[in-house]
This record gives C-alpha cells, structure tokens and sequence, in this order.
C-alpha cells in the first residue's frame, strides 16, 4: 500500500488526482487481481482523503460565514 496516503493529509486536489490515476489502473483488464486488490485499496484510502479535505473545507465555510454573521450583526447590517 502507497505509504505515501498514509503518512500525510492529501490536498483535495493530490487525493483527487491519486484517485483518478488509481481508477486509470484498475480499467486495465490484464492486472492480476492481488495487484487489483492493492489498487482498490488505495482507491479507497485517496476516496476517504478527497472526503476529509472536503468536509474540513465545508468546516472552515460554515466557520467563516458565522464570523461574517457576527459582525454583520455587531455593525447592525441585518
């Protein structure tokens, strides 16, 4: 298994990128299935990552947008 995935948090776009070359590998239909087995893997390691980056990005939005919220409402724009 790539250590690489496991030993740092991936950009979306590394995950994303990871996992579009992974889904490349697996369309080749003459890799034996233990190396299959492998990628299918890391698909799904470089899948939960893509996961991760975005749920930390929906995170910092909705934390952004009550920090908007807030002074909007301290400068009574609401």
């Amino acid at each position: 298994m790539n250590k690489e995935v496991n030993n740092k948090e991936l950009t979306i776009e590394e995950a994303n990128a990871r996992l579009k070359s992974l889904l490349a590998k697996l369309e080749d239909k003459t890799i034996p299935l233990n190396e299959a087995m492998e990628i299918y893997k890391e698909a799904a390691i470089s899948l939960e990552e893509c996961y991760k980056a975005l749920d930390k990005a929906q995170g910092e939005m909705i934390d952004i947008n009550e920090q908007i919220e807030l002074l909007r409402a301290q400068r009574g724009e609401l």
